[in-house]
C-alpha cells in the first residue's frame, strides 16, 4: 500500500536459505507491463544467505495523473538469479531466473484506511451460467483470497497473459469474472487480504 501523503515505502526481502546467494532485479510497472512512475532503490543488489535487504519505493510521477476518486494499482517485479558455485564456474551451466510479482496499490489521501477496512464485505456476486460476477462498488482494490460456490473452488477465468494473483483482484468501480466448476452449486463465500496483508473472516452471500 502506498498511501499518496506519503514519501516513499519500504518493503523488507529476506534469504531464508543457509547456501544460495542471489542476484535481486526490482522495479515497478503498470499491469500491463509498461512503465510506471515509481522507482525502487536499490534497483540491483546481492542477497547473502540468510541475508535481508530494505527496499525503498518512490513516487516518482505526477499526482494529478492518477485519478483521486479510487485506487490505482501497479506491480513490484522483483528477479532473482543464484549464484554460480565456484565448482561449477568452469563448466556449462543452465541457470533460471525466479520473477515474483507483488501488487502495489496507490490510495489517494481522500480514502480512508477506516473505509478501506469494510471495503471486501461490500462486494456483491452473482451467477449466470458457469460464470461468476463479482462486482465491487467501492473505490478500493479487493484481493480475494479464497472464493467457492458451493464449497468448491473458484479461478478466474482463463487468461495466460495475466497472473493469477492480479486476476483475483476486483478493481474499483468495476467487475471480475469468474469460471465456476461444474456441478458447484449453492451460496459464494469468499475471504480477502487487507491493508496489512492478513486475511479477513469468510463472508457469505446466497447467489
Amino acid at each position: 500500500m502506498y498511501p499518496e501523503n506519503k514519501k516513499e515505502v519500504q518493503i523488507s526481502i529476506k534469504n531464508k536459505e543457509d547456501a544460495n546467494k542471489y542476484l535481486i532485479q526490482s522495479w515497478v510497472t503498470k499491469t500491463d507491463n509498461t512503465k510506471a512512475p515509481f522507482i525502487i532503490t536499490p534497483p540491483i543488489y546481492k542477497m547473502d544467505a540468510n541475508g535481508q535487504a530494505l527496499l525503498h519505493i518512490v513516487f516518482i510521477g505526477d499526482k494529478g495523473s492518477l485519478p483521486q476518486d479510487r485506487e490505482s494499482m501497479f506491480v513490484a517485479n522483483f528477479k532473482s538469479v543464484s549464484a554460480m558455485p565456484d565448482e561449477l564456474k568452469d563448466k556449462n551451466t543452465l541457470q533460471f531466473a525466479m520473477k515474483t510479482q507483488l501488487k502495489l496499490f496507490w490510495r489517494p489521501v481522500i480514502l480512508k484506511e477506516s473505509a478501506a477496512a469494510g471495503a471486501w464485505e461490500k462486494l456483491r456476486f452473482s451467477r449466470q451460467g458457469s460464470q461468476l460476477t463479482a462486482k465491487n462498488p467501492t473505490p478500493f482494490h479487493i484481493s480475494l483470497l479464497e472464493l467457492s460456490v458451493g464449497g468448491k473452488q473458484v479461478k478466474p477465468l482463463a487468461d495466460s497473459s495475466v497472473p493469477e494473483s492480479l486476476s483475483m483482484t476486483v478493481p474499483p468501480f468495476g467487475e471480475q469474472i469468474f469460471s465456476i466448476p461444474a456441478a458447484a452449486v449453492g451460496d459464494v463465500s469468499w475471504a480477502a487480504v487487507n491493508d496489512y496483508g492478513a486475511a479477513t473472516v469468510k463472508k457469505r452471500q446466497q447467489l
